[in-house]
């Protein structure tokens, strides 16, 4: 299974997030990624279409 690396910038805010929240980090890791999940759209985009939706918004600016 994939196992993603955490930013080591990130390990602090997420012990202490989880520790005032009394679950253990990687609950509250996995409550925090479904929560994003659900609003995000069901297909990400491709890292092509990406790069055009910044180009195109930079010329609209």
């Amino acid at each position: 299974m994939y196992s993603p690396k955490i930013r080591e910038d990130l390990v602090p805010r997420i012990y202490r997030a989880a520790k005032e929240a009394k679950v253990p980090m990687t609950a509250w890791v996995s409550q925090a990624v479904e929560l994003v999940l659900r609003d995000a759209p069901r297909e990400p985009q491709r890292e092509t279409e990406r790069k055009e939706d910044s180009h195109a918004n930079d010329r609209t600016r």
